[in-house]
């Protein structure tokens, strides 16, 4: 009898939180949100001779561009790179009630969204629409710097979307891309029913977890989706952009491991295993934003240097 109510209860609020979601959607800007936070968006900022490219950091889903590289951003910025961020694909939902794990901060916008809450959570929208909005930053950052192209660096879904932005746009203002635990082919999504058992009880698939968990882009990014079936048509890469694939062997959500690493990298671009060299590195999904070993990754992917990486 518990166990039926347990399961009527969160049917009921992802029901609830659906309707919401549908009914509250914000309405369409012709710029998404640009927030304020350290070593980021400073509008006066002009590239050096010696750091020509403005860097564009991409988040992923069910979270933002403050939360997601507040460690990166300023470290990048101290390079002397100009750098940039938005919130893009904005829903709302409510985040973590059911798991119990409502204040964690857990990455994702939790099993039903963030409606009834009324908070907005970023990064569950259409991938698609994502890199169109992403192509406005682009265009905002070069006319604002001068700068003819840009290198981008995404985690987890903020790499898809890059990755759609470059297929719809081409490479003619991208210099290099840079992603950390994204899904080239796709993730199996393994460890959701562990993260999510309330989910799980209710004998949801991983996909279908995936969906309450990370919006639109969960289902986007399941292994065969149509989506990566049309990106990886064409190669996993665009001929121009130089590539660095970042994965670790402690990622928990996109599954299998291996996925986030390009299948067969060729001229400049690159595969790293995080634990490579540092065995002693658990960083997990998450963990990839505040771990100074994957900093340190991405500030040499983009000054195409061989620095010692820390451990």
């Amino acid at each position: 009898m518990w166990i039926r109510k347990q399961v009527a209860r969160i049917a009921g609020l992802i029901l609830a939180a659906a309707t919401a979601a549908v009914l509250q959607a914000p309405a369409a800007t012709a710029m998404p949100p640009i927030p304020a936070f350290p070593g980021a968006n400073d509008w006066a900022c002009r590239p050096s001779a010696e750091r020509p490219q403005p860097v564009v950091l991409v988040h992923g889903s069910g979270t933002d561009a403050a939360n997601s590289f507040a460690l990166l951003a300023p470290l990048v910025r101290a390079e002397g790179y100009c750098v940039f961020a938005a919130n893009l694909g904005p829903t709302p939902g409510l985040r973590d009630v059911v798991s119990g794990q409502a204040g964690s901060g857990t990455v994702g916008i939790g099993p039903v969204g963030a409606a009834m809450l009324g908070r907005t959570i970023y990064g569950v929208g259409d991938i698609d629409h994502m890199a169109a909005d992403l192509n406005d930053v682009v265009q905002a950052v070069r006319k604002a710097t001068g700068a003819p192209k840009v290198a981008l660096v995404g985690h987890s879904t903020g790499g898809t979307v890059i990755r759609q932005y470059l297929r719809a746009q081409g490479a003619d203002a991208v210099t290099q891309v840079v992603t950390l635990g994204t899904p080239y082919r796709g993730s199996t999504w393994a460890g959701l029913r562990k993260n999510y058992p309330d989910l799980a009880s209710l004998g949801l698939e991983n996909a279908q977890i995936a969906a309450q968990v990370f919006g639109t882009p969960g289902q986007q990014q399941v292994v065969g989706s149509p989506l990566l079936n049309r990106l990886n048509a064409g190669g996993e890469t665009v001929p121009g952009v130089r590539y660095t694939a970042l994965a670790s062997r402690a990622d928990e959500i996109i599954t299998p491991q291996e996925t986030a690493l390009l299948t067969a990298p060729t001229g400049d671009n690159r595969d790293i295993w995080l634990q490579d060299g540092c065995p002693a590195d658990t960083a997990d999904h998450a963990g990839l934003l505040g771990d100074k070993r994957a900093a340190a990754v991405v500030l040499s992917a983009l000054a195409n240097d061989n620095r010692a990486l820390p451990c």
